[in-house]
């Protein structure tokens, strides 16, 4: 298992280096620079001249990614051209926001989607397996920035719901961060629940029909004992995959919805950077996204050989 790891940490190198030297060059190939958004109106070519080379955007784009990248080796994320701030305590303070909002947006989903998959699987092709089926399609195709936005103004017709001004951070008050997450989280949540209840569905289904299960019953195990004990435990690895996957995707997604919501999350962070060409910005948010990333299929591949023993990482 240490070796795996070990090789698994090396393999990211590569990885992360291909995705900053792709969202560098992709960044710099959008049109406008960070210099004319900055200046505006106000633009003179003295001004515009001085302000590139402040910023070294006159130098060669290998320079360019060189030196920035040089910087985020020793944990040093640059700069904001527009704000002037530390890039990395900004990154590491949104991302707060989005990872709490992924979290709970998760575990409603997990509530949601592994019982009616259960339920879908043993009452298969009845008309419970029916609804969970086209529940999960639902959630599975309606787009999650037409769900909170139709969400957003049923709460505010119905019941005058508004998003809050301000997130609340929850160690600060707990309730009032609840009641600021809870209605993204719901959204997000449902919309993850259908793939994840899907393959919930599929992978019990596979793991029913295995011999050894019929052994189980013909020793006259209970029901109860042999769907959670047994089809359950086994039937495991691909919904953690399609939960890890989600999990990192989620991460990446929430930036409609931290909008729609003013929630100052990395997704937001992200956005704002792109409309203000502030390149470090975006280029040190998206690889932080990348690691965290790369560090959740890591856990989920330890997680396999922690509930399938037959797995062996060597």
């Amino acid at each position: 298992m240490r070796s795996y790891i070990t090789r698994r940490l090396l393999l990211f190198i590569p990885v992360l280096i291909g995705i900053s030297l792709a969202v560098f060059l992709l960044m710099h190939l959008i049109p406008g620079d960070a210099v004319d958004s900055l200046l505006g109106v106000e633009a003179t070519d003295e001004l515009r001249e001085q302000l590139t080379k402040q910023f070294g955007l006159d130098l060669p784009w290998y320079e360019q990614y060189f030196n920035w990248i040089s910087g985020v080796l020793k944990g040093d994320f640059g700069y904001s051209i527009r704000t002037g701030k530390a890039i990395l305590p900004e990154i590491l303070s949104r991302f707060k926001v989005t990872f709490e909002l992924s979290i709970l947006s998760s575990i409603i989903s997990w509530i949601i989607a592994i019982p009616l998959g259960i339920l879908a699987a043993v009452k298969r092709n009845t008309w419970a397996d029916g609804l969970a089926r086209v529940v999960a399609l639902f959630w599975v195709s309606i787009p999650n920035f037409a769900l909170v936005t139709l969400l957003l103004l049923f709460l505010s017709l119905q019941f005058n719901y508004y998003p809050a001004l301000q997130y609340t951070a929850f160690f600060d008050n707990p309730v009032q961060n609840l009641k600021t997450l809870i209605f993204p989280a719901l959204v997000l949540g449902a919309i993850m629940a259908g793939s994840v209840m899907r393959m919930t569905r599929s992978s019990m289904l596979e793991v029913l029909r295995q011999d050894f299960i019929r052994t189980i019953r013909a020793k006259g195990a209970k029901e109860k004992v042999v769907i959670f004990k047994h089809a359950l435990k086994n039937s495991f690895s691909p919904i953690i995959t399609i939960i890890g996957m989600q999990i990192g995707y989620l991460l990446g997604g929430t930036v409609i919805t931290e909008q729609i919501f003013s929630l100052p999350g990395l997704g937001l962070f992200i956005l704002t950077g792109i409309n203000q060409r502030d390149y470090p910005v975006v280029q040190g948010s998206i690889l932080f996204f990348a690691l965290v990333f790369v560090i959740i299929n890591l856990i989920v591949d330890i997680l396999y050989a922690c509930i399938d023993p037959r797995i062996s990482y060597k």
